[in-house]
C-alpha cells in the first residue's frame, strides 16, 4: 500500500506543478446565453485519492464482522456537455480487506480474514449538477452533484483459513481458470461537491458506493443470492484543459450571463441606436402622409399647394378644368 501511496503523491505534485501557472489566472467571461459549448472549456482531467472500504453507507449483509479502510487513489476523464450535467471517465485502484475477529474463534466457517486488490475498477457514468446556480452571488463557486453509471472491476481476492493459510486466487480466476484478476459488472452511485479555486482548478470532495453483479469480492460466497458492494470516500483535484481565454463550462451561471448581456452597454447602445432610427422612420412616414391644403394629395406629390377649400383636384393637386356647355 506504501507504494500506492508514493504513486499517487508523486502523480498529485506533478499535475499540480504543471498547472499551478494556469490556477493563478482569471477569465473575463466573454460568454453569450446562446452562444454554444464551443465559448468554453468542456474537457477535465481529475486525479483523487481516499478510502476504500467493503461496505455501503446504506447497509446491506456482510460476510465479515469487521471491515478496514484501505488507501484507494484514482483518475478521471470529465466531458462538461452543459453546465449541470456531464459525462465523466472514472478509474479507481486499491485494497479491499476486513475480518471475522469479533466472531467465536475469530472466524465464520472457513474464514479468518481476507484481503482483495483491485487491479481495475473502470466506469462511465452520467454526473447532475443539483445545485449548480447560486442566485445570491454572481459567480458561481460550488456545485453538489449526484452520479451513476456502469463499469468493470478486475479484482484479486485472497484469505485466510481457519488454519492460518493464505488461500490466494490469483492464477485461477478467468473462465480458463489462468488468470490473475476476476472480471466482474458493477454500478457505481455517487454524491459529491465540487469548489472553484479558479477557472482551471477545482477541489473536489466525493462518496460512491459501488455495487458489484457477483459475490466473491471479498473471497466468500455469502447469503444465496445477495451482491457485494465496497464504498470510496475521496478528495483530490479537477483540472481544466483546452483555451486559457475561454471561461469553464463547469461554473457557467447562464443567469448571470444573462443579466451581462442585458446590462452590456454596447447592447444598450445598439438598443438606444435602433429606436432612434425606427422613430426617423415613423417620422418620415408622417411627412410623407403630409396634405397641408386639404385636397387629398401629398404635399410631396402636390404640384398645385395651397388650393382653395372645396375645389376639385386632379392627381396632381391642381384644380380640374370643367368644360362650359355650349349654348344652343
Amino acid at each position: 500500500m506504501r507504494k500506492n501511496i508514493k504513486f499517487f503523491l508523486a502523480l498529485t505534485l506533478f499535475v499540480s506543478s504543471t498547472t499551478l501557472t494556469f490556477a493563478q489566472e482569471t477569465t473575463n467571461s466573454t460568454a453569450k446565453t446562446f452562444g454554444g459549448r464551443d465559448q468554453y472549456r468542456t474537457w477535465s482531467v481529475g486525479i483523487h485519492g481516499g478510502a476504500l472500504t467493503p461496505v455501503v453507507l446504506i447497509g446491506g449483509s456482510d460476510d465479515y464482522t469487521n471491515w478496514d479502510a484501505n488507501f484507494g487513489y484514482g483518475i478521471s476523464l470529465n466531458k462538461q456537455v452543459a453546465h449541470a450535467f456531464s459525462l465523466q471517465l472514472n478509474a479507481v485502484f486499491g485494497t479491499l480487506s476486513g475480518n471475522n475477529a469479533d466472531a467465536p474463534g475469530g472466524r465464520i466457517g472457513d474464514y479468518r480474514s481476507f484481503d482483495t486488490q483491485i487491479g481495475f475498477g473502470i466506469d462511465l457514468r452520467g454526473v447532475a449538477n443539483v445545485a449548480t446556480i447560486d442566485f445570491l452571488k454572481r459567480e458561481n463557486a460550488l456545485n453538489f452533484n449526484i452520479s451513476t453509471g456502469m463499469g468493470t472491476l478486475a479484482y484479486a481476492p485472497s484469505y485466510i483459513n481457519q488454519a492460518n493459510a493464505l488461500v490466494d486466487w490469483k492464477g485461477r480466476a478467468g473462465s480458463s481458470g489462468d488468470k490473475d484478476f476476476i472480471k466482474s459488472v458493477y454500478i457505481p452511485v455517487g454524491v459529491g461537491a465540487k469548489f472553484k479555486v479558479s477557472e482551471v482548478v477545482s477541489f473536489n470532495i466525493g462518496y460512491t458506493m459501488n455495487f458489484l453483479d457477483a459475490d466473491n469480492l471479498d473471497a466468500t460466497y455469502g447469503k444465496e443470492n445477495s451482491k457485494d458492494k465496497f464504498s470510496y470516500t475521496h478528495a483530490g483535484l479537477e483540472f481544466a484543459l483546452g483555451s486559457k481565454t475561454k471561461p469553464n463550462l463547469t461554473w457557467a451561471n447562464p443567469v448571470a450571463t444573462m443579466y451581462d448581456e442585458l446590462k452590456d452597454s454596447t447592447l444598450r447602445e445598439d438598443v438606444n441606436k435602433l429606436k432612434d432610427r425606427t422613430t426617423k422612420a415613423e417620422q418620415d412616414v408622417q411627412d410623407l402622409k403630409k396634405d397641408s391644403d386639404g385636397d387629398g394629395v401629398a404635399d410631396h406629390l402636390d404640384k398645385c399647394p395651397n388650393t382653395p377649400a372645396g375645389t376639385k383636384v386632379d392627381g396632381s393637386g391642381c384644380a380640374l378644368v370643367i368644360p362650359q356647355a355650349k349654348a344652343q
